[in-house]
C-alpha cells in the first residue's frame, strides 16, 4: 500500500520535525499513541506522530519516496485505496484523504507518548 504526500504536505511536514519518519495512528483510544479517551467514533480520527524507527505494532510500511510510513494491521482497514496526506493551508491542518473522499480534516502532529 502507498500513501501520497502533496509537496506541500511535505514541506509543512519538514517544518515540523527533522525525522524521515512517522507513523500514521489512530487517534481514537485505540492505540497507545492516543491522547484522547475511548470514543464511540472508532476510526474517525488519525494523528501523525514522529519517530526515528518502526515500533510494534506499527511496523507496516506505507510507500513513500519523502518519508518512511509506518502504520499497523490495524489502521489498514480504514485506510482505503489512493491514500492522500495533503495540507490545508488556509487552516494550517494536515488532511488524511482516500478514493472515497475526506477521512479526516484534522490530523495533528502529536509526539511519541507510550502509554
Amino acid at each position: 500500500m502507498k500513501i501520497t504526500i502533496t509537496p506541500d504536505a511535505v514541506a509543512a511536514l519538514q517544518k515540523r520535525f527533522e525525522t524521515r519518519g512517522f507513523i500514521l495512528a489512530l487517534n481514537d483510544g485505540t492505540n497507545r499513541f492516543s491522547n484522547v479517551g475511548g470514543s464511540c467514533a472508532v476510526a474517525d480520527k488519525f494523528q501523525i506522530i514522529p519517530i526515528e524507527s518502526a515500533t510494534a505494532p506499527f511496523t507496516e510500511i506505507l510507500e513513500n519516496p519523502d518519508f518512511t510510513v509506518y502504520t499497523s494491521t490495524d489502521e489498514l482497514p480504514f485506510l482505503g485505496e489512493q491514500l492522500a496526506l495533503d495540507i490545508d493551508k488556509r487552516l494550517n491542518t494536515f488532511q488524511l484523504k482516500n478514493r472515497s473522499g475526506r477521512l479526516d480534516a484534522n490530523v495533528p502532529v502529536n509526539p511519541a507518548s507510550h502509554k
